[in-house]
C-alpha cells in the first residue's frame, strides 16, 4: 500500500509513503474509506497524520474535553472499521426528535 502524506508544516514537501501490511487490514481500510466515499490514501494519510501528532513528544498536555473527543474518535473509528455504522437518516432522525424536545421544553417556559 501506498500513500501520499500531507506535510505537517506548510513548507514542507508531500511525500510519498510506502508500508506492507496484513491483506485483512487492507482490506478493513479499503472497506471502511468506500463507505466514508473517500480515497483509500486520504484515509492512511488522515490516520498517520494523527497517530504523529497524538504521539508527538513535545505536545502540551492536554484538556480533559480533548481526551474525551479522542476517545469519541477512537471508539468511532473502531465501531466503523467492525462495520458498526449508523445511517445518516437515523442520525437525522434522532438530531430532529432531540430538536423538537428541546422547543417544546422551551415553550413550556416561555
Amino acid at each position: 500500500m501506498s500513500a501520499v502524506l500531507q506535510p505537517l508544516e506548510p513548507f514542507m514537501p508531500r511525500v510519498d509513503f510506502h508500508v506492507q501490511i496484513d491483506e485483512q487490514i487492507k482490506a478493513r481500510v479499503e472497506a471502511l474509506a468506500s463507505r466514508l466515499t473517500i480515497d483509500m490514501d486520504e484515509l492512511v494519510e488522515f490516520l498517520v497524520k494523527r497517530w504523529v501528532e497524538r504521539t508527538h513528544p513535545d505536545e502540551p498536555d492536554v484538556t480533559e474535553h480533548e481526551v474525551l473527543m479522542e476517545r469519541q474518535e477512537d471508539n468511532s473509528i473502531k465501531a466503523a472499521l467492525r462495520g458498526d455504522l449508523v445511517p445518516e437518516e437515523e442520525i437525522e432522525a434522532e438530531d430532529a426528535q432531540m430538536m423538537a424536545d428541546i422547543r417544546r421544553r422551551q415553550e413550556l417556559v416561555g
